[in-house]
């Protein structure tokens, strides 16, 4: 059965990193659409960051140490709008979001591969760059999810680049993330994987290929996510 608001993804096969290292995908689904802040706000009304079942014991360490209760940017006006994508979560509190809907977080490589296609496209929509489809370097902030038709990958999923950079499940252990990055699930590490570029990001950013990292902890305004499940 698959949620409504997902997508089913067939097994495939991805250059995850851009270092021409290829390897197979499982059947998986991941949201059609970005976390938003509606969807987030009835986390934070549930209990979410008072639960503790709903956070990883690094999790908890975060939530003592910072003692957050919404993400950094959840009174900026802009954001109030219907459909706009959460912004300003780090790593731990978009694993805690997605355990409360008893999913997970996608690999660096379930997402690339919702956003390359079967054809391994360089950006969701195809080969070649279009400013239309991210509105390239115009906007001061995201746009709501599903709005731009013309930014949705061959599966049908919305906004995988050009709005909000995505956390990962994945632990980031290498020195070039273009030759040697070693994908570890959800084991404690420095660095988290994100992917997909935000809005004021350069067009290198946008491809599918593309990675990028930082520290967990981090609540960045122009971070989001998306979740995704095992097939079932």
């Amino acid at each position: 059965m698959i949620p409504s608001e997902m997508v089913r993804i067939a097994a495939g096969t991805v250059d995850t990193y851009g270092n021409g290292d290829t390897h197979t995908v499982k059947t998986f689904c991941i949201d059609k659409n970005l976390v938003t802040y509606e969807q987030y706000n009835q986390f934070i009304e549930a209990g979410g960051y008072e639960k503790k079942v709903y956070w990883s014991p690094e999790g908890l360490e975060f939530l003592e140490a910072y003692a957050f209760s919404v993400p950094s940017t959840y009174h900026e006006k802009y954001l109030k709008k219907s459909g706009m994508p959460v912004t300003g979560v780090s790593w731990y509190e978009a694993e805690a979001y997605a355990k409360w809907r008893g999913i997970r977080l996608p690999t660096a490589s379930e997402w690339t591969l919702a956003c390359q296609g079967n054809n391994r496209q360089r950006f969701p929509w195809g080969n070649a760059f279009d400013f239309e489809a991210v509105d390239y370097r115009t906007r001061l902030v995201p746009y709501p999810i599903g709005s731009n038709e013309k930014n949705v990958s061959s599966f049908g999923v919305f906004d995988l680049v050009g709005n909000v950079w995505q956390w990962c499940q994945d632990t980031y252990e290498g020195e070039d993330f273009r030759r040697s990055v070693t994908p570890t699930g959800t084991r404690p590490g420095t660095q988290k994987i994100l992917k997909g570029g935000g809005w004021m990001s350069l067009r290198k950013h946008f491809e599918s290929d593309y990675l990028y990292y930082d520290k967990p902890h981090h609540r960045v305004a122009t971070y989001g996510f998306r979740c995704a499940k095992d097939a079932d």
